[in-house]
């Protein structure tokens, strides 16, 4: 990872101990700095309904690879 990112992303699973339908999945972003707008210093990203841990650790491994820095729009 860039030794500038200001995150380090993890998949979690399941997001939430009794998840309805398509939330059995969610990289989790622990933001090393605050940004404005996001409260905390952790950030999920829940993936579709039939999204595989493969996929989800490949969307983690991009990530952790080529991304610096995370914009909150």
């Amino acid at each position: 990872m860039s030794q500038g990112a200001c995150f380090k992303p993890r998949v979690i699973e399941p997001v939430t101990q009794h998840a309805p339908e398509g939330l059995g999945l969610a990289v989790e972003l622990w933001l090393a700095r605050p940004v404005d707008g996001i409260e905390g210093r952790a950030l999920q990203i829940h993936l579709r309904d039939g999204a595989r841990m493969a996929q989800a650790e490949m969307l983690r491994d991009l990530l952790h690879e080529i991304a610096v820095d995370l914009v909150v729009a």
